[in-house]
């Protein structure tokens, strides 16, 4: 019995092989490509589902550049399921993905367009810069020195005629301490440019082309994205698929964004005088319960758990957690490429303003003569903190301190950006 079935079966192979030649002899060569893209076709589709929660690291598709090109941005696997419209529930922020991307108008240098409101159309218009961030590290002097060109509009009802606040906290309904307010929506944010947009309407040249434009220069939107939870496509997550970024990105066509950045030990030390710090030795009691606050999170959650939270955050005594550049500059690339940014860094403002002004105007596409811009590089310094000076140095045990927490956020962003300034070596 067992000797027939061994020569059945290889009767049976033997006449598989033989179909199959004949099969093969058959087919075309357009057949084979067509059965080669089929392969390929279940290969990838065994490849993307192989795992619906796959962790992706950025590292690896960045370019020697250090941006991301439109076609090799982050596509991560939870933000797919909520990229849409949802709604905004009870005690949650508008849904901004479910309005439709205004029609920005060619002959408006800033983004501009037409809305029907009370029966009438009326010009709209929103940021054509946002001066990102980051607290503390000479955003006001900047924006103060960006306002002085003739061509460059202040938002209206805004802190120091350039902060609006609505990315990062206005609109999920917080102040600046983080305290409930009522929500500033996109209708609401728009208000706060009405009377730039007035000046930008009746200003052109005379080919009908309106070249003025208007700022945000709101220095927490870059790295405050405590609000999340409010966010509908966040709803019931214990980690953030929609940012600011993804929000921004879903309203804007083609936005400039500035960073000016700081020593995170120097600007952590500037922020805490400005939001009340008592004295050199109490910042490092500060500063250390805040670190094993953070460090003790990171044992068990993501570092972005940790340094988002807002009931984190309510734990410190210090805002440590806006310094880890790192970790905000991937969110935002993973949605707009590198040259999207224009980055300096605070200490080169201070050395040689010139140089760094040449390079925001001509970012912005703003006309100027070399000695106007020297005129206004020659203006003192906006904001220095008197505090600060009076209240002394931090001591260096503090510095030692907050440089060990903070060195690999900034060797990250050194390597992210390629540039070895931003490990603050000198």
């Amino acid at each position: 019995m067992v000797e027939e079935q061994l020569t059945t079966k290889k009767t049976d192979d033997t006449g598989a092989c033989i179909l199959f030649q004949q099969v093969t002899m058959k087919v075309t060569q357009g057949q084979w490509v067509l059965l080669v893209l089929v392969v390929c076709a279940l290969l990838w589709f065994v490849a993307e589902h192989e795992s619906e929660m796959a962790i992706y690291d950025i590292k690896n598709i960045i370019s020697p550049r250090g941006y991301l090109s439109e076609a090799k941005k982050v596509d991560n696997k939870p933000e797919k399921h909520s990229t849409g419209c949802v709604g905004a529930g009870a005690h949650m922020a508008e849904d901004l993905l479910c309005m439709e991307r205004p029609k920005y108008l060619p002959n408006f240098k800033n983004p501009c367009w037409y809305a029907e409101e009370n029966g009438k159309f009326r010009l709209k218009c929103v940021p054509y810069y946002h001066l990102l961030g980051v607290c503390k590290s000479g955003t006001t002097d900047l924006a103060f020195r960006i306002r002085a060109h003739e061509d460059v509009l202040p938002c209206n009802d805004c802190l120091g005629e350039k902060e609006t606040f609505y990315w990062c906290r206005r609109r999920y309904g917080y102040t600046n301490r983080m305290t409930s307010i009522a929500p500033c929506n996109f209708s609401c944010f728009q208000d706060q440019f009405a009377e730039a947009t007035q000046r930008i309407e009746e200003t052109s040249t005379e080919a009908g082309y309106h070249n003025m434009i208007t700022g945000d220069g709101s220095p927490s939107d870059f790295s405050d994205f405590r609000g999340w939870p409010k966010i509908p496509q966040n709803a019931g997550l214990e980690k953030p698929v929609v940012l600011t970024p993804h929000l921004m990105r879903h309203v804007y066509t083609d936005p400039k964004f500035i960073l000016i950045l700081r020593n995170p030990t120097d600007r952590l030390y500037s922020d805490y005088m400005m939001m009340g710090g008592l004295s050199a030795a109490d910042f490092h009691e500060a500063v250390t319960g805040d670190i094993q606050i953070e460090e003790n999170c990171m044992k068990n959650h993501t570092v972005e758990q940790c340094l988002y939270s807002l009931d984190i955050a309510r734990r410190l005594r210090t805002r440590i957690f806006l310094g880890c550049y790192s970790v905000f500059m991937r969110e935002w690339l993973k949605v707009f490429p590198r040259e999207q940014f224009l980055i300096l860094r605070t200490e080169d403002h201070d050395q040689d303003p010139k140089a760094q002004l040449t390079k925001v105007f001509n970012y912005l596409n703003l006309n100027y003569t070399e000695e106007w811009i020297t005129s206004i590089a020659n203006i003192p310094h906006k904001r220095v903190s008197k505090k600060k000076i009076l209240k002394g140095s931090m001591l260096e045990k503090t510095r030692v301190l907050l440089d060990r927490f903070y060195s690999r956020y900034k060797k990250d962003m050194a390597d992210i950006l390629q540039d070895k300034r931003f490990l603050w070596l000198t």
